[in-house]
């Protein structure tokens, strides 16, 4: 008996059931790298690899809600997971179902009714991005802290880091959460958000949900917050990381790319925004007390890393 497996007809090559999954999953992925025209081998190889772990690393029940996720949203959850390098098998990502609705009208009355199908949401976890973040080459330190009840938050207008006063005592109430990176060259980007702000800014994404934001104290729904944001303010992040704030925030997400630029006279790399900071910070100390203590290092950076 001679067995035939479903070819491509004109777009997609049927993943309709567990079996189809299964066994279609690599011609599938060929097909869709074929349509976005992305040619690069490594980076197929590395879509199938995604995929293949995908479909064998979920349970009997999610692989048949899988068979019912529109195929485009499958793929592209995919696509999203390999740009970032996570692993669903890990839980680095993982993707959540949304049911897929379509409106009718009915004696002039629309509403809108479950198609059976599903729409694909990938969800990058906290722990993944915080160690995308301490592999970049230039992250000396980064940390993540929530901030409770009674501490005094101050930002120091001069470098537009921020500062702490008052006892950080972790059995009162969360008031925000705060994230800091520094540099292997001394540099601090830092960021701290009220849960309020933190609520406002979660609104913009359609998948909002605000029963995730009742409890403030040690939620990773604020934590992951305030560290996407932080990203966004750092001069160079990985492809990894562009990709994963890219899919997070689209369309709010903007990058500028950093350009490492170079000393014509001696060939060493400078960095001409992180010079501007230092010379517009120092530019004022002409105090000899003063002097000693090179404005870009004030306590403000130490007092936020002792604090927590």
């Amino acid at each position: 008996m001679t067995m035939t497996k479903e070819k491509s007809t004109g777009m997609e090559i049927a993943l309709k059931t567990v079996t189809d999954l299964q066994t279609n999953y690599k011609d599938a992925a060929k097909n869709y790298m074929q349509i976005r025209f992305a040619d690069n081998p490594e980076f197929q190889k590395k879509f199938i690899k995604t995929f293949s772990d995908m479909v064998f690393s979920q349970s009997e029940e999610m692989l048949e809600t899988l068979a019912k996720i529109k195929q485009n949203t499958l793929l592209n959850a995919v696509f999203v997971a390999t740009e970032a390098g996570a692993s669903f098998a890990k839980k680095e990502i993982s993707l959540l179902p949304f049911q897929a609705f379509r409106k009718i009208k009915e004696n002039g009355v629309e509403r809108k009714v479950a198609t059976g199908e599903f729409d694909a949401v990938v969800i990058f976890d906290i722990n993944f991005q915080k160690q995308q973040l301490l592999k970049l080459q230039n992250c000396k330190k980064f940390f993540t802290a929530e901030v409770h009840e009674g501490v005094k938050v101050i930002e120091d207008l001069e470098t537009g880091n921020i500062a702490f006063s008052g006892e950080n005592d972790v059995t009162k109430s969360t008031i925000g959460y705060y994230a800091a990176f520094i540099t292997d060259e001394g540099e601090k980007y830092d960021k701290f958000m009220t849960c309020a702000e933190i609520i406002e800014r979660a609104k913009f994404s359609p998948h909002f949900k605000a029963d995730n934001y009742k409890q403030t104290g040690n939620n990773i729904h604020f934590e992951k917050l305030v560290v996407r944001n932080l990203i966004k303010e750092i001069p160079k992040v990985s492809n990894e990381l562009r990709s994963i704030i890219g899919y997070d925030e689209v369309p709010n997400a903007e990058f500028t790319d950093f350009v490492e630029v170079v000393d014509e006279e001696t060939g060493e790399v400078s960095n001409k925004l992180e010079k501007a900071k230092k010379e517009l910070a120092t530019k004022e100390l002409e105090e000899p007390k003063k002097e000693a203590e090179p404005k870009t290092k004030t306590k403000t950076a130490d007092t936020a890393q002792d604090f927590f």
